[in-house]
C-alpha cells in the first residue's frame, strides 16, 4: 500500500488506527535458564591490555572573560572536550596563569612542564544580538610558529540565544582540526520517561543540559526519533487508544494510509528515508518509504525498534519467545540471549551494531560487526545498561544505567575506551536515540 509522494515529509491528515491497544513487553524478559554470558567477553577496567596509547593531554588557557556568552561558551567547550574521550583535559589549576589576555602569547614551556601537548583557548563577543565565538589551538609537540599565532583558528557566529549549540558546532570543528575527524556534539538525544500517570518524550543536548519534554503531557509516548527539519516524531496513545505516529510538542497527527498500532519509527541519518513497525491482527508489518510513498514489507514475529545505518542498512529486533537483532533481515545477535534496541555506530574503527542483551542480574551493551562477528562487551556492571545510542561521529555511546559508577542516569562512554564512561544526567529512561542537528537551508 502506497501513500502519496513525499507524504511522510508533509504531515496533514491522519488515517484512524485500529481500536485494540497492543501492550509492549520488555525485550530483556527474564528467562528460566539464563544463557552463559562468558561468550560476551569482559570489559577491561583501564584498557592496559589493549595496547592503547595514553590520551594526549590538553590544557585550556584561562582567558579573561568578556561577558555572559563568553563565559557560557567556554564552559560548554571545556565540558565537550572532557566528554569527547579524545583528550585527557588538565585540571584548571594546572594552567600556568589564572587569567590572561586573549591576544597574549601562550607560555609554551610552562604548559609543557604541566604536561600539556595541546592548548586550546576561546573567547566570544556579543554585538547586535549575535555572538561570535573564536577557538584557537596550539600544538606543543613541534616548534612554535614564528608569528606567535595559533596553529589552528576557527570561528562561528549565531544568535546569542543559540550560544550553546553554536559552541557545540565549533567544538566539532576544532576536534576535526586536532584529530582529523570532526566531533558529534552539535546534536541532541531523545528518550521517553514516565512523568506522572503518562510517559513523555524528552530532548536533551549532547552534554546532558537543556532537558525538556517535547510531547503532550496527557498521553503515552514511545519510540521518539528526529525527523524532517529536526522535528521530534514518536508513537502516541491517548486514553489508551491505538498508537499512532505524531510529532512536535503538541502531538500533531502524522498521516498513515493503514490501520494498526504504529509502535516503531525511524528516519535515516539524512532524513530521506523512513521505517515503521506496525502491529495489526496480532501480526507485525514493516512500512518503508523514501519519498515515493510507503511500501509494505514482510516482518517476523514481534518486529520492532527499526534503525537505519549507512548505505541503507536496516536493523530491528524480532522473534518469539526470545528476541534477536536482525540486520537486513538476517539474525546477527547471539542465539539464546534476549536482545534489544539495536543502533549502528560508524566508528573510526569501522561499522558496528550496538545493542543490549539480557544477562543474569540485568542487561549489558555489546557491539559486533553487521554480521555478528567480533562480539565485544561495552558494559559489565550490576543492574541494567540499556538503549545504546551512538554519536554522529561514531566515537561516543550514550546509554542508561541503573547502577552506574556515578549512580543511576544517562551516561556517555568513548567507544574505544568504555571504562571512561561519565554520567551526564540523572534521568533513566527508554528508547534513547542520538541524532545530529541538520542546519535548515
Amino acid at each position: 500500500m502506497k501513500a502519496s509522494a513525499m507524504s511522510f515529509l508533509r504531515p496533514s491528515s491522519f488515517v484512524a488506527l485500529a481500536t485494540a491497544t497492543f501492550l509492549l513487553a520488555p525485550s530483556s524478559e527474564a528467562q528460566s535458564t539464563p544463557p552463559d554470558d562468558t561468550v560476551l567477553g569482559t570489559v577491561e577496567v583501564d584498557g592496559s591490555g589493549r595496547g592503547l596509547p595514553p590520551l594526549p593531554k590538553l590544557g585550556f588557557e584561562p582567558v579573561l572573560s568578556s561577558g555572559s556568552s563568553d563565559f557560557q561558551s567556554r564552559l560548554v567547550m571545556r565540558r565537550d572536550f572532557e566528554l569527547s574521550g579524545q583528550f585527557d583535559v588538565l585540571a584548571v589549576d594546572k594552567a600556568p596563569d589564572t587569567t590572561v589576555a586573549r591576544d597574549a602569547p601562550i607560555k609554551r614551556d610552562a604548559w609543557k612542564a604541566a604536561g600539556a601537548e595541546y592548548v586550546v583557548r576561546s573567547f566570544a563577543d556579543e554585538k547586535n544580538g549575535r555572538v561570535t565565538i573564536i577557538a584557537e589551538g596550539f600544538f606543543l609537540s613541534g616548534p612554535a610558529r614564528t608569528d606567535g599565532k595559533a596553529d589552528l583558528r576557527m570561528t562561528t557566529e549565531a544568535p546569542i540565544a543559540d550560544v550553546r549549540m553554536a559552541t557545540h558546532r565549533l567544538v566539532d570543528q576544532v576536534l576535526g582540526g586536532l584529530t582529523g575527524r570532526p566531533g558529534g556534539f552539535a546534536s541532541r538525544l531523545t528518550y521517553t520517561a514516565k512523568l506522572g500517570k503518562w510517559r513523555r518524550a524528552f530532548v536533551v543536548d549532547s552534554d546532558g543540559f537543556e532537558v525538556h519534554p517535547e510531547s503532550p503531557a496527557d498521553a503515552l509516548v514511545i519510540s521518539p526519533t528526529f525527523g524532517n527539519k529536526n522535528q521530534l516524531y514518536y508513537a502516541l496513545s491517548t486514553n489508551y487508544s491505538p498508537f499512532r505516529i505524531a510529532y512536535g510538542p503538541e502531538g500533531k497527527p502524522f498521516p498513515l494510509p493503514f490501520q494498526g498500532n504504529a509502535l516503531g519509527i525511524a528516519f535515516s541519518p539524512e532524513r530521506d528515508k523512513i521505517a515503521l513497525t506496525v502491529m495489526r491482527d496480532g501480526k507485525s508489518f514493516f512500512y518503508l518509504g523514501d519519498g515515493s510513498g510507503l511500501k509494505e514489507k514482510p516482518a517476523g514475529a514481534q518486529a520492532n525498534h527499526p534503525t537505519f545505518g549507512p548505505l541503507g542498512k536496516l536493523a530491528y529486533v524480532g522473534g518469539a519467545p526470545t528476541q534477536r537483532v536482525y540486520v537486513d533481515d538476517k539474525p546477527m545477535s547471539p542465539g539464546g540471549f534476549n536482545a534489544a534496541a539495536p543502533t549502528f555506530c560508524d566508528a573510526p574503527q569501522g561499522l558496528f551494531v550496538l545493542y543490549s542483551v539480557g544477562i543474569r542480574g540485568g542487561d549489558d551493551i555489546v557491539a559486533s560487526d553487521a554480521k555478528g562477528g567480533g562480539l565485544r562487551r561495552l558494559t559489565q556492571r550490576k543492574g541494567s545498561n540499556t538503549y545504546p545510542a551512538c554519536s554522529p561521529d561514531g566515537r561516543l555511546v550514550a546509554f542508561f544505567a541503573t547502577q552506574g559508577k556515578e549512580g543511576p542516569g544517562l551516561y556517555l562512554m568513548p567507544f574505544d575506551r568504555p571504562w571512561l564512561a561519565k554520567r551526564i544526567a540523572n534521568e533513566v529512561g527508554e528508547s534513547l536515540q542520538w541524532a545530529k542537528i541538520i542546519p535548515e537551508k
